[in-house]
């Protein structure tokens, strides 16, 4: 009966859920001396578990104090973090000045030629990407042989 339980409490063991008192239990089982042959793989593991817990820090280890300077630059970073938000939301307010169209056109003759200009330039980048186009109609045509 004990064997078949701690068969099961190692397979709890090893898919991580066990309480810490089955822990316990199971490194006393494995640190006595009757183990039986096929779970002998296991007394070194929990042996070592049992050992490493009884170890004791030699040395007494302190964290470096911190420094005046430090301390007291602390405050003011806060300020200088305050002053860089602020200075940032006014630069990024546009001029009211600035904001004025300036493409507007007095004469409504050079206002059409420039807006032909315009419409002629977005035309001929419009046939460039149609040119590619044609590819993708070939691809469409064997793609339809091929399903047939």
């Amino acid at each position: 009966m004990e064997l078949a339980r701690i068969e099961k409490l190692l397979d709890k063991y090893f898919e991580g859920e066990t309480t810490i008192s089955e822990e316990k239990e199971l490194k006393v089982y494995f640190t006595g001396e009757t183990v039986p042959s096929h779970l002998e793989k296991y007394k070194d593991l929990f042996g070592y578990f049992s050992n490493q817990s009884e170890v004791v820090a030699t040395r007494e280890t302190t964290l470096p104090k911190q420094t005046t300077m430090v301390r007291y630059l602390y405050p003011f970073i806060g300020v200088a973090a305050s002053i860089a938000v602020v200075i940032g939301i006014f630069m990024s307010i546009p001029d009211p000045d600035t904001t004025q169209v300036a493409d507007t056109y007095e004469d409504p003759e050079i206002a059409l030629q420039k807006t032909k200009e315009v419409l002629s330039l977005v035309a001929q980048y419009m046939n460039e990407g149609k040119k590619d186009l044609v590819y993708l109609n070939e691809f469409e045509n064997t793609t339809n042989k091929l399903i047939k």
